[in-house]
């Protein structure tokens, strides 16, 4: 597994603008990032996407900060030249699921920002 400083200048300016701009639309609520995927493992390609979980510390996440969440990971995209790929999960959605296999393989491979 890569660790954060392995990944290219690229790959952190995009994750580092992604992150200030999700502070700025959500002040006050704690979101945890974590890097996973091909990127995380260090077998990504040009082509590969930047895979982020968003643990968000709210109850629920609305539909409408779900449609937040992705318009700003989708100008990132644009911006970058790289697709960001976000999976946001809220303490509900941890609990209800957090045993599904796509979370324990996060836990396993993902790398926190």
């Amino acid at each position: 597994m890569k660790t954060v400083q392995d990944l290219s200048a690229q790959e952190q300016q995009i994750v580092e603008d992604f992150r200030r701009r999700l502070d700025a639309a959500f002040p006050g609520v704690s979101i945890r990032y974590t890097l996973f995927g091909s990127r995380a493992r260090g077998d990504a390609d040009a082509e590969s996407d930047v895979d982020l979980l968003l643990d968000l510390d709210v109850e629920h996440i609305s539909f409408a900060d779900k449609r937040i969440i992705r318009q700003v990971a989708g100008d990132m995209s644009v911006a970058h030249g790289m697709v960001l790929s976000v999976l946001p999960v809220d303490r509900a959605t941890a609990r209800e699921r957090g045993e599904y296999s796509i979370f324990a393989y996060i836990r396993e491979e993902g790398i926190p920002l």
